[in-house]
Formats: C-alpha cells, sequence, structure tokens
C-alpha cells in the first residue's frame, strides 16, 4: 500500500484514498499448487481484515483504515481454469461456509 500511494504521490494526488478493490487467497488448488490450503486462506484473510481495520495504517499512511474487499464472497464452481481459479470465496455455491475469517454473524439463530 505504501508502494501504491508513493506513486501516486509522485505524481501529485497525494490527497486520495486508496481502496483495496480484490484481495485474498485460494483455499484448494491443483496437486501442483499446495499453498492453496484452507489453512493459508484463513491466515491470509484475517491477518488482511486486522490490518486493514485496525486504524494502524502503514508507515507512510499511519493512523488509518483502509475500504478492502475480499475476494471472493462464493467459490465459483463452473468457473474454467485451475483448481484454485475456482476456490478464493468465503462460500460455496450452495452458501455453505468453506471456512470464517470472523465475519459470520448468527443473525436469526435463536
Amino acid at each position: 500500500m505504501d508502494a501504491v500511494y508513493s506513486a501516486i504521490k509522485a505524481m501529485g494526488y497525494d490527497d486520495l484514498d486508496i481502496v483495496v478493490a480484490e484481495s485474498g487467497w485460494p483455499s484448494l488448488g491443483d496437486p501442483n499448487q499446495p499453498m492453496c490450503t484452507v489453512e493459508n486462506a484463513v491466515l491470509y484473510n484475517k491477518n488482511m481484515i486486522k490490518v486493514v481495520t485496525s486504524g494502524e495504517g502503514t508507515p507512510l499512511m499511519p493512523k488509518r483504515r483502509f475500504e478492502t474487499y475480499v475476494f471472493a464472497l462464493f467459490n465459483e464452481n463452473l468457473k474454467p481454469g485451475t483448481a484454485a481459479e475456482r476456490n478464493w470465496g468465503l462460500f460455496r455455491p450452495d452458501f455453505s461456509p468453506v471456512y470464517d475469517v470472523g465475519i459470520l454473524s448468527n443473525i436469526g439463530k435463536v
């Protein structure tokens, strides 16, 4: 984020807010994609959420929170390509959770 900030500041735009439009980690991959695991996806996404919501900011942008969007909400089981391309979601296509990064709630449960 500091690299992006440095680049836009060098162009004279140091007053822009930075929004992270897509960030995430696949929870499943092909045999040649061993880092695509549920454990790694949970670790990446939990840490990302912690960093962007902490208010600590970065060395060049202290005391800031960052608008960030987790990629993706749902796995795309019909998407072509590798298993990793289809498994970025927090939920399966049937709405069941793949894993929880601490944003699920018990709304509607007694």
